[in-house]
């Protein structure tokens, strides 16, 4: 099922680390939101939803690597891992982790980021949705 290699020089200790970037990204992306609400500034939106979008990728890979997988090299790539782990891990697929990346990756990633069509509470909601994301990312 998993690469038990990756598994095994992955220590709990470098997870810690990966995760703390996670959570330094999603505290950027509500920073910069913030600041866009204060300042009145469309791009610091769109930088907003870029943010939030990496965190969802790096807490993605976290997932991947707890799970023995190597992290994700593409977009192509994310969706054939998650269609693994969801074919082999009950976990996996009771969240619906494949549809809220998809979900995430269409809202924050292309509307958010290059169409600029989001306001500011669209993102406030959408970055809520990146919250509980990392959260159940971190119980596994």
């Amino acid at each position: 099922m998993v690469n038990t290699a990756v598994k095994q020089t992955l220590k709990t200790h470098d997870w810690e680390k990966i995760l703390q970037n996670v959570e330094e990204i999603y505290s950027e992306a509500i920073e910069e939101l913030n600041r866009a609400s204060k300042e009145g500034k469309p791009t610091l939106i769109r930088d907003a939803c870029e943010k939030g979008w990496l965190a969802v990728v790096e807490a993605t890979n976290l997932l991947f690597l707890k799970r023995g997988l190597e992290p994700a090299e593409s977009h192509k790539d994310r969706r054939e891992k998650l269609w693994k782990l969801e074919a082999e891990d009950d976990a996996v697929r009771a969240s619906g982790f494949y549809d809220r990346v998809n979900a995430r990756a269409f809202s924050l990633h292309v509307q958010g980021f290059y169409e600029g069509a989001l306001d500011e509470e669209s993102v406030r909601r959408e970055l809520e949705k990146v919250r509980r994301y990392i959260d159940e990312i971190k119980k596994l």
